[in-house]
């Protein structure tokens, strides 16, 4: 993982040639729970699939992705339409908190029914580092569950809402007070090879959740592990 100072000073460099949008971390007051597509209220620890809520042409659901270049860590990708994806779970940055809510700080975590292809690294989402050539900033794995501070902010996201049980990621960290940020929605983009999610410099891209059914629970038990 890169030191809190090359991070920080690459903040200040891309701040300069790119528009996205910077603030400091500020706690947020909107506690209105996000919902599923069922409409009950999404719950820490429990898997739900992240589905495109623009069908056909916006594609399926949320998986880990592996760049033919680069395989690890997996990226956060987007398959087909009618494919629902892997599931996710959410953690909250106030564990004592079961219910996720807009606008506060949470960890995403991919949990897989098969075996880790990267076996070094984790499957929670994070910022990964300025691309140049594409002028993006890609959202991957290899995030820090937990811990907030300066070193594991490229690892909290928020959810907004966008329609009735529709929703938008936004990465906008407010776990270190006294740090930069870049404060932006997330949208998907292609980088050649797959869709993947990025950092908008506009509008995010439009989810739902839907939650893991009963018969698909045999997915390992890694919310706890």
């Amino acid at each position: 993982m890169k030191t809190t100072t090359a991070s920080v000073f690459l903040l200040f460099i891309i701040f300069s040639i790119t528009p996205l949008s910077f603030s400091f971390g500020v706690a947020n007051t909107t506690n209105a729970p996000v919902l599923d597509s069922d409409g009950n209220e999404l719950r820490t620890g429990t898997p739900y699939f992240v589905v495109s809520a623009i069908w056909g042409a916006g594609g399926g659901g949320l998986a880990p992705g592996m760049p033919r270049e680069k395989p690890c860590p997996e990226v956060v990708a987007q398959r087909g339409s009618g494919d629902d994806g892997i599931p996710v779970i959410f953690s909250n940055l106030d564990s004592n908190d079961d219910v996720v809510r807009l606008s506060s700080d949470i960890n995403i975590e991919f949990i897989f029914r098969r075996p880790k292809f990267c076996l070094t690294t984790t499957t929670v989402w994070k910022v990964d580092d300025y691309d140049h050539s594409a002028g993006k900033w890609w959202v991957i794995t290899d995030g820090v569950k937990g811990n907030p501070g300066a070193n594991t902010l490229t690892s909290w996201f928020r959810i907004e809402k966008m329609g009735n049980l529709d929703y938008t990621f936004k990465y906008c960290p407010a776990v270190c007070g006294t740090c930069p940020a870049l404060c932006n929605k997330i949208t998907r983009d292609s980088d050649g090879e797959m869709i993947r999610l990025a950092l908008s410099t506009d509008h995010g891209w439009q989810f739902f959740f839907k939650k893991v059914g009963t018969s698909a629970m045999e997915i390992q038990q890694v919310a706890h592990n």
